[in-house]
């Protein structure tokens, strides 16, 4: 098949750092191309970066916050090059008219993936629309969105090195904002006298500034920022476990993904995904307080490292995600 994925345009593809869409989306790619697949991503491309798939730049750098004139720009890119694709798969909930009117006027398969909530007003173009969760899948249709399938997004477990022996600190990975919840991560570590490393990009600063902040000491409570990829898996390969204390019903927890793949338990409050991808006192524990996730911290080391290397490569593997996705594209071409 010739497959077009459009990422979004707010961070690189392949992302240096943080990324969320940028990151699935070169996963998924990158494992396409192995199943014999041609791949075409529009994004923003980091120069001097090869990719096993073919990226093109509709923007030189990353565009944080898209205008009309960045939105149009790239709609415009997309029309012209699907001509030559036979799926489109959009990554970008804000490509979704465009992508109504390639499947009107080329008559060919489109899908989006949602890795956020949409409006319910997506209903409207009858683009097939898959959940990257059960949870997010079953919040949607009551509010009457019609879900066509779910795929898990997932990771290249290979890069993700496994290790039994820990260090004694735990870590919280992910943007630093209060639906995050890192506060709470902080403040169990204070109370339960444990050494947390804190790792992500700031994208709300007067939260940090406030609550975040204030506790770090270089001792305790570590704050490293956004780092790369290297450096990020060997302090979730050395940690005791993962600390997940979430504050709102979220789409797709990737770092618990990747917390597991390299043996590392996840400790969270259960919303939204996190209850489908942690199995409670197998891969993790799953807490309704601060006072609980402190007293799950003191068990993490019943928890068996290699049963969480085991639910990574079973479920939530690049080839899992690349297959069903697969098999998906060849449903819609059928159903034209």
């Amino acid at each position: 098949m010739r497959i077009l994925q459009a990422s979004h345009i707010s961070n690189y593809t392949p992302p240096i750092g943080y990324g969320g869409i940028e990151f699935v989306v070169d996963t998924l790619a990158k494992e396409l191309v192995l199943r014999g697949h041609k791949v075409l991503v529009p994004g923003v491309k980091l120069p001097n970066t090869s990719t096993q798939y073919e990226i093109i730049s509709v923007f030189n750098k990353p565009v944080k916050k898209p205008g009309v004139i960045h939105k149009l720009r790239y709609l415009w890119r997309l029309l012209l090059e699907s001509k030559n694709f036979d799926v489109i798969h959009i990554n970008v909930q804000w490509l979704t008219p465009v992508a109504a009117i390639i499947k009107e006027l080329q008559s060919k398969p489109v899908l989006l993936t949602l890795h956020a909530d949409p409006s319910k007003f997506i209903s409207r173009f009858n683009i097939p629309l898959v959940a990257i969760s059960e949870s997010q899948r079953k919040r949607l249709e009551s509010r009457g969105v019609r879900i066509a399938t779910v795929i898990y997004n997932g990771i290249d477990v290979d890069k993700y090195p496994f290790r039994l022996e820990r260090e004694d600190f735990y870590i919280y990975l992910g943007r630093i904002d209060e639906a995050k919840g890192v506060h709470i991560a902080v403040e169990v570590a204070k109370k339960c006298n444990e050494k947390l490393v804190i790792i992500g990009p700031v994208t709300n600063t007067s939260y940090f500034e406030l609550y975040i902040k204030p506790f770090i000491d270089g001792k305790s409570i570590i704050y490293l920022g956004e780092v790369d990829f290297k450096t990020k898996v060997e302090y979730l390969s050395r940690a005791k476990a993962l600390l997940y204390p979430v504050q709102y019903e979220e789409f797709f927890g990737l770092a618990m993904v990747e917390a597991l793949a390299t043996g590392t338990p996840v400790i969270g409050f259960p919303r939204g995904s996190v209850t489908e991808i942690v199995k409670d006192g197998i891969t993790g524990y799953l807490v309704r307080s601060s006072e609980e996730m402190c007293k799950a911290m003191k068990r993490v080391d019943e928890l068996d490292r290699r049963e969480c290397r085991r639910e990574v490569e079973e479920r939530f593997s690049s080839r899992a995600m690349a297959e069903k996705y697969e098999n998906f594209y060849y449903q819609l071409i059928q159903g034209l």
